[in-house]
């Protein structure tokens, strides 16, 4: 298992959970384009840091926990981004996702990174916050941290869990650090909706989906699983076939009724 390289943060360690001013990269209102919320408006609070560095990730710049620019959009769908200063207070990033929330009708708040999980510690005095003015919050994660995971979930309506596939991702994720953070999501008094998502490569193997599936199945019979073919970037340049998308579809749907294709929406209609 791989969940932390050599010179990033070690998000056990308690700089990365103590209460603080909360590191962001930006805050913007757009359209959620993966998973099961796809289509609806969500205002993004995309925070910083990330235990793992995935071959295919389209956010460089929120992958170190640490000082630098934060970009905030003024009128929500206009990209006016204001600039401040990374870490912000909480009441601070409160304010700004409350406006955006107010001025345009919003789904929810989409808590993005990133691993925002990583700042779990912050997050459970932002989320709070969010929360007492009737704001759905929608978490988008690796799903490498369940205690990070224990520690915000009272506020959490929705879950977008990642399952991380070697051939895509490249970073050897042990099938059981998810069924670890999934039990921890299911597990909840609270309830929130939990569904997976999963890139797939031009490498994926049907053996090694499979294995995944059966994964979340046991641990959530009724769950939603999104096979999403992975959008080049960086030295990721192949991507599946429609016949191997179809083919990988059809193993998965033996092993689990719940699983769908959807590929990242928002970067076919040029949305941030």
């Amino acid at each position: 298992m791989k969940t932390h390289e050599a010179g990033l943060p070690d998000p056990s360690h308690p700089t990365c959970e103590m209460a603080g001013d909360i590191y962001l990269s930006e805050i913007f209102s757009g359209i959620q384009g993966e998973g099961h919320y796809a289509g609806y408006r969500q205002v993004f609070l995309r925070l910083t840091g990330c235990t793992l560095r995935c071959a295919y990730c389209d956010q460089p710049e929120s992958l170190e926990l640490r000082p630098g620019d934060c970009r905030i959009e003024c009128t929500p769908g206009i990209r006016d981004f204001a600039h401040m200063e990374s870490p912000i207070p909480v009441p601070e990033a409160d304010k700004w996702v409350d406006a955006l929330m107010a001025s345009a009708p919003h789904h929810s708040v989409s808590v993005t990174g990133g691993e925002p999980l990583m700042q779990s510690g912050r997050l459970a005095r932002l989320l709070p916050l969010l929360k007492e003015k009737g704001h759905r919050i929608h978490l988008e994660t690796s799903g490498v941290l369940p205690q990070g995971l224990a520690r915000v979930i009272s506020w959490v309506d929705a879950i977008s869990m990642d399952l991380k596939l070697s051939s895509a991702d490249r970073q050897e994720i042990d099938l059981s650090v998810h069924r670890s953070f999934l039990d921890v999501a299911l597990g909840s008094p609270h309830q929130p909706h939990v569904y997976a998502k999963a890139v797939i490569a031009a490498e994926t193997s049907a053996t090694e989906l499979c294995a995944a599936i059966r994964m979340v199945a046991s641990a959530g019979p009724d769950m939603e699983v999104f096979l999403q073919p992975v959008t080049p970037h960086g030295p990721v340049t192949a991507i599946p076939s429609p016949a191997h998308m179809l083919a990988l579809q059809e193993a998965a749907l033996r092993v689990h009724p719940h699983v769908r294709v959807l590929p990242q929406t928002h970067k076919q209609i040029g949305q941030l």
